[in-house]
């Protein structure tokens, strides 16, 4: 009896998968879009983060009204900074990101600086989260430089030593390590991998179920001597299959980009070793056929296929969700998140990622809970084929 379920379950899956992807078309489309989402994502984020470096060493900033205060222009020249005059209509551009920030000296600066304190104005927009922030950075730098320097040549000009100003030293001791770092710049891997595990089998699990009820294909199919539960696990195990597949191209995609990506300044940085990669496959082997589960459990309740996927847009959304709590109400590890579908793997691909340790409860605890997802689902749906309204209820 547990053989022929067995072989009954194959023929299914079997059949699912050949008949998915007879669609040449489709399946080509699919592993191409798969294998592209790497080296479309990492070279964009690549580029971002040249552009931001080159910002950086080229050491320009905008001053407006440098006339005004020789000293400050000394200082900047004796930091090899190159100052550039600002457009006209600096503060509109700067509104629209089009233009970085600005140092603004009044006429009246040497008179106060010689005098006590003058003022400056450093002029940005914190909304606009672009490049234009290494330049900020950079003014400020500048300025605190400034300051010290002048400070320390006022207190010896009254016979005062400049270490009465320093009261206290603050020796920075950074326990970041270089994987710790890369995390954070390459956070969106682990993001989109899962994104694609949600996404990756979706047309398939609708088309599997909301799909032949449009088609009216579900009543000759359920009228075979075949076991319901069979019939729904062959399907899932063909979803299942499809949605791993997807990851695994995905996988591969960033690990080729990776290896290969045209930045020799960035290989440091965006570094991640086949172990790794390794670790986030079996992360996620067990999320992407749940996924698939339930999204057939929810389509099984749509009349048509447009009606299902917009059934499964509301579980999709919801769960890509997830991970914005984590940065929102920023949790830190916790063994809770574990039972958490999607919580759970991102916070386990971002310890791989972060170098930190990893064991076996990591894998175990997410496997039981995609487990149980798995079978609830298709046991509810094998419930369901057996109602009439679900099976002959049509649009």
């Amino acid at each position: 009896m547990a053989t022929s379920m067995f072989a009954t379950i194959l023929t299914v899956c079997r059949k699912e998968l050949v008949d998915h992807l007879r669609d040449k078309r489709t399946a080509t489309m699919i592993v191409l879009l798969s294998i592209a989402m790497g080296p479309i994502v990492l070279f964009g984020f690549a580029q971002f983060i040249s552009s931001i470096e080159k910002k950086a060493e080229a050491r320009e900033v905008f001053v407006m009204g440098k006339e005004n205060a020789p000293q400050l222009v000394n200082f900047f020249a004796r930091q090899d900074v190159t100052i550039k005059d600002p457009k006209p209509d600096f503060r509109d551009l700067i509104k629209t990101g089009k233009h970085d920030p600005v140092l603004v000296i009044p006429k009246d600066f040497s008179e106060k600086f010689l005098t006590g304190n003058a003022d400056v104005e450093l002029v940005y927009d914190d909304t606009r989260q672009d490049s234009g922030n290494v330049s900020i950075g950079v003014l400020r730098r500048l300025m605190r430089g400034f300051n010290a320097e002048v400070t320390n040549q006022r207190l010896i000009a009254r016979g005062v030593s400049p270490q009465i100003a320093k009261v206290v030293e603050v020796r920075d001791v950074n326990m970041g390590t270089p994987a710790q770092r890369a995390a954070q710049l390459l956070f969106m891997i682990p993001f989109i991998t899962l994104i694609v595990c949600v996404t990756g089998c979706t047309a398939v699990a609708i088309d599997m179920t909301a799909g032949e009820r449009e088609r009216g294909s579900m009543e000759p199919l359920l009228m075979n001597p075949v076991d319901r539960g069979a019939l729904v696990t062959g399907k899932w195990m063909a979803v299942g299959i499809y949605g791993i597949g997807v990851v695994a191209l995905t996988l591969i995609g960033f690990a080729i980009t990776l290896k290969f990506l045209p930045m020799p300044k960035l290989e440091t940085v965006m570094s991640i070793t086949w172990l790794q990669f390794a670790g986030f496959g079996v992360t996620m082997l067990s999320f992407a056929p749940a996924m698939g589960a339930l999204q057939m459990l929810i389509a099984t309740y749509g009349r048509t296929f447009k009606e299902a996927q917009t059934y499964v847009s509301y579980l999709i959304t919801a769960v890509s969700m997830l991970p914005a709590l984590t940065i929102f109400a920023q949790l830190k590890d916790a063994t809770w998140q574990l039972f958490v579908p999607m919580l759970g793997q991102l916070m386990v691909i971002t310890r791989i990622l972060r170098g930190d340790p990893v064991d076996a409860t990591h894998f175990l605890i997410p496997f039981a809970i995609n487990a149980a997802i798995t079978v609830v689902a298709i046991v509810t749906i094998s419930k369901l084929l057996t109602k009439e309204k679900i099976i002959f209820g049509r649009a």
